[in-house]
């Protein structure tokens, strides 16, 4: 609490102060680099009076060069205000920065010698009747001060302004104008610095955007159709291009070729490894058919692309429609789920694992077989979906989606493909909040039908 004896003045109405808290709070609210000028401009003069201005630019020009961005009778900015008109009067240049480039460039003349040397100036008794640059429109100015404004620790702008009064400025005044023009400067160029970074931020996401469509597009565009077997999928995308994969080979004796795989990372370098894969996989021939011999013939073609620090994990199966059989392996990836429909219990499949793709050549896999018994259902998917983060998480408390929400999900559908993705979808969504991800997240559900729908389908 304050005491008794404190006394308080309130300088809400003072005339002066009132213009300076009124441009400053517009000024915070500028989000492009014309509104900071719309802002001082009409303004400014009020809090010291001038009567003509200059602002001069030297950046990336030779010494003693450079580009007059604007100038300006503060008597137009009367008039335009006097007539009732908003903004700024058609004489000045609103946005010089996305003209720069088109700007004439000057050397000598009054601004020549007002930008000397790098040091701020007061010019009395000036007499401009003849200038290089300006011809007579500064010749009834008898006095000035050229501000320099920095950026980065050097002058690259500069500020002029200009009286008909031969000895209107003293240090004090260029005090203040001194460190005005400095604070506009530096509000003008945060306010230009974020302009570019939402151009480049724009470029970047249009630039993901494409990758994104080309990295669909390279996926199956429709199921396979193969006797025996039940299939459905879900890709669902990140903000960013991930290197999610999945995909349908034809394999010899009428086999199919069944791929899930992650490449490390995000953004168009994971989408662009992924792309990758794809082409060495649908370039594969000969070898045995088997699924390690499609995984090492994969690794070995990455492995010599020297992909720098990232890695593929990939799960592929090997699905024989005569047998009802899968032969499958495992490069480093998340054990797919194996719902066995005779116990309706759950379980990974951990064998044949080895490596990720694109370490090392010395791999370590190999295949296994697993004889699938009618009903059975197999659920392939990504890391994305097991690592989601639930609403609740924070800090040390990740609290992700995890293998036993997605084995819970499968059970609770009716082991069918199409319900398990649905009831995988529900529970993630229950368990985020989000229909955002951090990750893709892929899914690839089979069920076996039996032989006999095998013969059926053949025979049909």
């Amino acid at each position: 609490m304050l005491t008794s004896d404190v006394q308080i003045r309130d300088l809400s109405e003072h005339p002066r102060l009132k213009i300076v808290v009124d441009l400053l709070r517009d000024a915070s609210s500028a989000r492009h680099p014309s509104d900071v000028f719309k802002v001082f401009g009409p303004r400014m003069w009020q809090i010291r009076p001038i009567e003509f201005f200059i602002s001069v630019s030297t950046r990336g020009l030779p010494a003693g060069s450079y580009k007059i961005t604007r100038f300006y009778n503060v008597s137009d900015f009367q008039q335009h205000k006097a007539a009732g008109r908003e903004g700024l009067p058609p004489s000045v240049n609103p946005d010089p920065w996305s003209t720069f480039s088109t700007l004439p460039t000057h050397a000598g003349g009054f601004v020549g010698e007002c930008i000397r040397g790098d040091t701020p100036k007061i010019l009395t008794g000036l007499k401009i009747d003849d200038d290089p640059v300006f011809g007579t429109l500064l010749a009834p100015y008898r006095s000035a001060i050229a501000c320099p404004l920095f950026d980065s620790g050097e002058v690259k702008n500069w500020s002029i302004q200009l009286r008909r009064d031969p000895d209107a400025f003293d240090e004090q005044r260029f005090e203040d104008a001194f460190m005005l023009g400095n604070l506009i400067g530096s509000i003008t160029r945060n306010l230009v610095a974020i302009r570019e970074v939402e151009r480049l931020n724009r470029m970047l996401t249009a630039q993901f955007e494409e990758v994104a469509r080309v990295q669909q597009s390279l996926l199956p565009e429709q199921l396979p159709e193969v006797p025996g077997l039940s299939v459905a999928t879900s890709y669902l995308t990140s903000d960013q291009a991930g290197g999610d994969y999945y995909d349908f080979l034809p394999m010899p004796g009428g086999k199919l070729g069944i791929l899930v795989a992650d490449v490390s990372g995000h953004g168009a370098g994971a989408a662009t490894i992924m792309a990758m894969l794809r082409a060495i996989l649908h370039c594969y021939s000969g070898g045995d058919g088997s699924a390690a011999g499609v995984l090492r013939y994969a690794n070995h073609r990455l492995v010599a692309s020297r992909l720098e620090g990232n890695f593929v994990t990939a799960f592929f199966g090997v699905y024989d429609p005569e047998t009802g059989r899968l032969n499958y392996a495992s490069a480093g990836h998340n054990p797919p789920r194996f719902l066995d429909a005779a116990t309706h219990s759950i379980r990974g499949i951990e064998d044949g694992a080895g490596l990720p793709l694109g370490i090392t050549e010395d791999l370590g896999i190999w295949s296994e077989d697993l004889q699938l018994a009618p009903g059975d259902s197999i659920v392939l998917y990504t890391d994305g979906i097991t690592e989601a983060f639930g609403k609740q998480a924070g800090p040390g408390d990740p609290d992700m989606f995890g293998v036993e929400r997605l084995d819970a999900a499968i059970l609770g559908s009716r082991g069918c493909p199409d319900t398990i993705v649905e009831s995988i979808h529900k529970a993630l969504f229950e368990h985020t909040g989000a229909r955002t991800r951090a990750d893709d997240q892929t899914l690839v559900a089979l069920q076996y039908m039996g032989k006999e729908e095998c013969r059926q389908r053949s025979s049909g």
